[in-house]
């Protein structure tokens, strides 16, 4: 078959499978990225319509676009006040979480599989955080409480920057050679700042242009360049890409607060089409993703999908812990076992995983699979915690007073 006819049947096949999954989840509350994934296995590992090594060229690429897309809808449909109140308690999981599951991976890494450790601090620095992009999905089709959505989207966003900002600093000491705490943890801080200011700033530009914008054909197109440029001005500046684009998000999706905020007198709003478009955008480049992720897996070792599968309960120990300390003497007690099984794996893992390889690093050959077992197990636990809970549970129990 002609390679073009063969990527337009396998585009159309995953945008159906796409919109049939979001129809099934709906019904059976299983992911739809599960489904995806597997598709991804089908085409790439086990029928081999596709060659792994031509992917791998664009992985940087894509992952890039997917990933800002992603936290672009997340911020756009994220209550500011909501993400104000919440983001302590979030910083906390986030950062508690992602620190014990990177440890926990090296010296598992280190004891199981005799490797350096600073080998396995990066792969638990790629495995280490929750998937945003499924758990945004997640959180929103399951009804919870805003406030929850809005913990549990803040922390999976914030574990995504730690992931990628932890894992280009062990990349940095194991090319250089060079072990500096002290560089490690500004080039955290620079990238969180650098990307909240950036993101902020182009918001409240374009939030005031877009109100001379309203009703003109293609604005929503303006808004993707500008979503673009915020991401390309936040990473020359050395900062996070992924977290100016949230930051856009934010500012444009809760524009009457943050008019109200800078006490303009112009009545700033947006257009319900850029809304619309984004989330049909979102829909299609998570569909793409997932399928994609699936398409890079490679099944070489036996012991490393065990040692994946072991990975992702270690996971799941560390992050009961961690609910049960963030949820003390709160209100979120009721939902407590919800917020548990809410760590699948996902996006940032999956850009993560091929970049030590790809770069060079000694002995990352099994960084992909691994990862990849990870992804695929953290995503079942969860899809079979969240049926468990619907299935036990009426809707009223993911609310609490």
């Amino acid at each position: 078959m002609d390679v073009a006819v063969l990527a337009f049947l396998v585009a159309g096949i995953i945008i159906i499978l796409g919109f049939l999954g979001e129809e099934f989840f709906k019904r059976t509350s299983i992911p739809d990225p599960l489904l995806l994934l597997l598709l991804g296995v089908l085409l790439g590992p086990i029928f081999q319509f596709f060659a792994q090594e031509e992917l791998l060229a664009i992985t940087p690429y894509f992952s890039a676009l997917a990933l800002i897309i992603i936290l672009f809808d997340g911020g756009l449909n994220m209550n500011i006040a909501e993400a104000v109140k919440n983001s302590p308690r979030a910083l906390i999981m986030a950062s508690l979480g992602w620190t014990l599951n990177v440890l926990i991976t090296a010296g598992l890494c280190k004891f199981l599989l005799g490797w350096r450790l600073l080998n396995g601090l990066l792969l638990g620095s790629i495995v280490g955080g929750g998937s945003s992009l499924i758990v945004i999905a997640l959180t929103r089709k399951i009804g919870v409480n805003e406030e929850v959505e809005t913990l549990l989207s803040l922390e999976s966003i914030l574990t995504d920057v730690l992931c990628t900002v932890g894992a280009f600093a062990v990349i940095n000491i194991l090319l250089s050679g060079e072990l500096s705490i002290e560089a490690a943890l500004g080039s955290v801080g620079i990238a969180f700042g650098v990307g909240i200011l950036v993101g902020i700033g182009f918001g409240v530009l374009w939030l005031f242009s877009l109100e001379k914008l309203k009703g003109k054909p293609n604005s929503y197109m303006l808004t993707l360049a500008v979503l673009f440029l915020t991401y390309v001005v936040a990473t020359l500046l050395g900062g996070s890409g992924a977290i100016s684009a949230l930051f856009l998000g934010l500012i444009i999706g809760n524009n009457r607060s943050i008019a109200k905020l800078l006490r303009s007198r112009a009545t700033v709003s947006i257009d319900d089409n850029v809304r619309d478009f984004h989330c049909q955008i979102s829909f299609l480049i998570r569909s793409f993703f997932f399928v994609f992720t699936g398409l890079l897996f490679t099944f070489s070792s036996f012991y490393s999908a065990l040692f994946g599968i072991l990975l992702t309960f270690a996971f799941l120990g560390i992050r009961f812990v961690i609910i049960r300390i963030a949820t003390l003497k709160s209100n979120l007690q009721s939902v407590k076992t919800l917020m548990t099984i809410m760590f699948p794996r996902g996006l940032a893992a999956a850009v993560l995983a091929s970049l030590p390889l790809t770069m060079g690093i000694p002995n990352s050959e099994a960084f992909p699979e691994i990862s990849f077992i990870v992804i695929l197990s953290s995503i079942i636990v969860t899809t079979i915690g969240v049926v468990s809970m619907k299935k036990q549970a009426k809707p009223s129990r993911y609310e609490y007073n």
